[in-house]
């Protein structure tokens, strides 16, 4: 069974969007060399805006609105930090 790094949650924006994050301890194999799963997501109206993780044995990649591009993994904290910033850029864009 795999153990929770980081329970999901779910979080609500100043903005009023949705931000979901979870991270799993899971066993080392090919496709997840550090033996972790996660998935960071940030949804603005309805639609997966930002997103960072690993699923699918795709590695580590990231979403932009429609493009998706691999990113280099340091550590949980650090892919978590990056996308934290990149939401926050995002919701400056949107005004109030």
């Amino acid at each position: 069974m795999a153990e929770a790094l980081i329970p999901r949650r779910r979080i609500i924006t100043e903005k009023d969007n949705l931000i979901g994050i979870v991270a799993w301890k899971i066993s080392k194999s090919k496709f997840y060399p550090e033996g972790i799963k996660y998935s960071f997501t940030f949804v603005y109206k309805n639609k997966r805006t930002i997103a960072f993780d690993n699923f699918n044995n795709e590695g580590h990649h990231r979403h932009y609105e429609n493009k998706k591009e691999p990113c280099k993994f340091i550590s949980l904290e650090d892919t978590l930090n990056k996308f934290f910033n990149l939401v926050e850029e995002y919701e400056k864009t949107l005004g109030d």
